[in-house]
C-alpha cells in the first residue's frame, strides 16, 4: 500500500500532467509489480509484436485499472496485441528474461537512474518521471532535432 501523503502527491502530479494532455487514468490503490509485464514485453519484442504489446499494457493498467502483474490480464492484453498468449506466459513464468531485466535494472542504477519512467536522449540528457511534454519539447530543441508532424513529416 502507498502511505497517504506520497499517494495524494503521486496523483496530482499523474492528473495534472494527464489533464493537460486531455487523459483521465485509473491510479491503483497499490504498486504493481511490473516485472510479469515486463517479460511480457520482452516476449512480444521477439515475435515483433513489441510496439503493440506496449500499448495494451499501457492501455490495461492506466485506462483500465487492470493489475499487469496478473497472469490472466497479461494473456488477455497479449491476445488484443497480436502476441500468442500460452508461450508468452510460459516465458514469464519461467523468468526467461529475467537475467535481461536484471541487467538493465543494474545498468540504470550504475547511471543513478532511479524513476520510471527514464528517458535518455542522444546519451545527453536524462529526464527522469512524467514531465510535461514541452520539457521534451525543450531538450529536441537544444539537440536540433525537427519536430515531426503527426503525419510523420517535419514542421
Amino acid at each position: 500500500m502507498l502511505p497517504p501523503a506520497y499517494r495524494a502527491r503521486a496523483e496530482e502530479g499523474v492528473n495534472r500532467l494527464a489533464a493537460q494532455v486531455g487523459l483521465q487514468l485509473r491510479l491503483h490503490d497499490r504498486l504493481i509489480n511490473s516485472r510479469p509485464a515486463l517479460q511480457a514485453a520482452e516476449y512480444a519484442r521477439e515475435q515483433g509484436r513489441f510496439e503493440q504489446m506496449h500499448h495494451e499494457l499501457f492501455r490495461a493498467y492506466w485506462d483500465e485499472g487492470r493489475d499487469i502483474s496478473d497472469l490472466a490480464v497479461l494473456r488477455e492484453v497479449a491476445l488484443r496485441a497480436g502476441v500468442d498468449a500460452a508461450p508468452m506466459e510460459a516465458a514469464v513464468t519461467a523468468n526467461r528474461f529475467g537475467d535481461y531485466l536484471d541487467a538493465q535494472r543494474a545498468e540504470a542504477k550504475e547511471l543513478m537512474i532511479d524513476g520510471i519512467p527514464a528517458h535518455v536522449i542522444a546519451d545527453r540528457y536524462l529526464v527522469m518521471g512524467a514531465q510535461p511534454y514541452d520539457l521534451f519539447q525543450r531538450v529536441m530543441a537544444r539537440l536540433n532535432v525537427p519536430r515531426r508532424t503527426k503525419a510523420g513529416g517535419q514542421s
